[in-house]
């Protein structure tokens, strides 16, 4: 039996294991299937395996089946990794406030394009009217309405080509920011299976030590060096699992 679980973290594809638990008959409480298997990828339980509902598991319940089938990892492991989700956070964090500032600004600059279109359409307007009304008269005045019609057009248009280019540069820092997301994902999970690799070695070495060491009494029991009575006892230490 793993450790249990209060809550259920995020999680990441392995498909080395994946899909459902069918060696046992343990369900959950909720829906009466069997469980599936994930692994974490949030905190200082990053890639560690769990078992948990295989229905709505992302909803963040546990359902009676949530448990953990991976030890803790080394507490210097867990530092590692809680750094790493710490910088991973902040960036995000950051990322989130240019966007929030950039949406105001599109806002403003989309206000502006309609307040000016408004003021267009209405001279527009006025000026038909003023055609109709005047019959070609007033040449001088026409002509100076002309003008503010050609300086409101510009406007218009320089707002319109500003708004274009901001749409533009939100859509690709919004890219880059999902590059970089990714980015960081990926170098998290290689950071983890890096240390356990290490770790892995490491428990090998150890295992090679143990069994030389046991050969090593087993032959000066042979030989009869030594006090008999000590030996035997150093030798059920290191029998010891």
């Amino acid at each position: 039996m793993g450790l249990v679980l209060q809550q259920t973290p995020d999680t990441v594809i392995d498909p080395s294991f994946s899909g459902l638990v069918v060696e046992s008959d343990r369900k959950c409480i909720l829906h009466r299937q069997r469980p599936g298997r994930f692994v974490a990828f949030e905190g200082t339980n990053t890639g560690r395996r769990f078992i948990g509902c295989a229905t709505t598991f992302q909803d963040g319940v546990n359902y009676g089946v949530l448990e953990l089938v991976d030890a803790p990892w080394p507490v210097i492991l867990q530092r590692c990794l809680t750094k790493l989700w710490d910088m991973y956070h902040e960036e995000n964090l950051g990322r989130v406030q240019d966007k929030e500032a950039h949406e105001i600004e599109v806002e403003k600059l989309k206000k502006e394009l309609d307040s000016l279109a408004n003021q267009y359409s209405q001279l527009v307007d006025d000026v038909s009217k003023l055609f109709d009304y005047q019959d070609g008269q007033k040449s001088h005045d026409m002509d100076y309405t002309s003008q503010e019609i050609n300086e409101l057009k510009e406007k218009k248009h320089h707002l319109e080509e500003k708004a274009k280019i901001e749409v533009q540069m939100e859509k690709l820092k919004l890219k880059k920011e999902q590059r970089c997301i990714l980015q960081s994902q990926a170098d998290i999970i290689q950071n983890t299976m890096k240390a356990m690799k290490e770790i892995q070695v490491e428990r090998d070495l150890l295992k090679e030590e143990k069994k030389k060491l046991q050969h090593v009494i087993s032959e000066l029991l042979k030989a009869g060096h030594g006090c008999k009575e000590k030996l035997d006892k150093i030798k059920e230490v290191v029998m010891e699992e």
